[in-house]
């Protein structure tokens, strides 16, 4: 597959373009509207602050081409940061695309960030292929999470300090709180699951 990574200035590339890579699939970076080619999924990585992503995002000319291809029924992958951005609004300050309602509010937890090996459970949202991975653990490091009004988008949940979506799925949006290209084999795993099972 031809995965198309939105630089979000943020941390990151590397380790996820080698991840992709390992699994046989063509990286290709959008820093501006003129990098923008057709694509099988789009990925918005991250490790960050949400404050001033949005204002690059039109500043390099990307904001409304991803506005259209979202119209268009493009696939698109948010890890941590990237998946926040998706919502309206950050307690940390800023807007985010506003194509989710909710907030991402700070985690309710005594020491922050959450960094580390944490495990996730199954929502009565989540579809029988993503199943097989509750309970496994994957890798966070982050200190805010996402709010979403619609809570049937919440495919998965781990517990931190207080309970917080890691996992959100909603159409052609699939979005992981935690680092997937991080998280050894069985992030590797799941990754290539998310392409072949929501193609």
């Amino acid at each position: 597959m031809k995965i198309g990574l939105v630089p979000l200035h943020a941390g990151n590339l590397g380790s996820l373009t080698a991840s992709l890579k390992r699994l046989g699939h063509t990286v290709v970076y959008w820093n501006t509207a003129a990098d923008i080619r057709a694509v099988d999924w789009v990925v918005f990585p991250g490790v960050g602050a949400m404050r001033d992503v949005t204002a690059d995002l039109e500043r390099r000319g990307l904001l409304r081409p991803l506005e259209d291809m979202r119209a268009e029924g493009q696939p698109f992958l948010g890890i941590c940061l990237g998946m926040q951005l998706w919502f309206e609004t950050a307690e940390e300050g800023g807007q985010g695309l506003g194509w989710f309602r909710g907030s991402v509010p700070r985690l309710e937890a005594p020491v922050l960030p959450h960094i580390g090996w944490n495990h996730w459970e199954a929502t009565p949202a989540t579809p029988r292929w993503l199943r097989a991975y509750a309970d496994q653990c994957f890798y966070f490091v982050h200190s805010y999470r996402v709010a979403p009004v619609d809570e049937t988008q919440v495919v998965g949940l781990t517990a931190y300090g207080g309970v917080f979506p890691s996992i959100i799925l909603d159409r052609g949006f699939i979005g992981t709180q935690f680092h997937p290209e991080l998280s050894g084999e069985v992030g590797q795993a799941l990754l290539q699951d998310i392409f072949t099972q929501l193609a």
